[in-house]
């Protein structure tokens, strides 16, 4: 596991992150579509972890 590192700040205003937010969820459920149909499992485990970095940033741009 990577350790905590400072993050630097992205001043967005309300429509840049409606829209970023908007763009990470749609490419989110394509990843999601495409790991639920991906036999290979090392090919799945690594759309798994784009997966896991797209809901962490979508988490980070819904917080106030």
């Amino acid at each position: 596991m990577p350790s905590p590192v400072a993050e630097p700040a992205l001043a967005l205003s309300e429509e840049e992150r409606t829209f970023l937010t908007a763009l990470l969820e749609s490419a989110l459920h394509e990843k999601q579509i495409e790991e639920h149909r991906t036999d290979a499992i090392e090919f799945r485990e690594f759309v798994s972890h784009e997966v896991a970095l797209l809901k962490g940033l979508v988490e980070k741009l819904r917080r106030p």
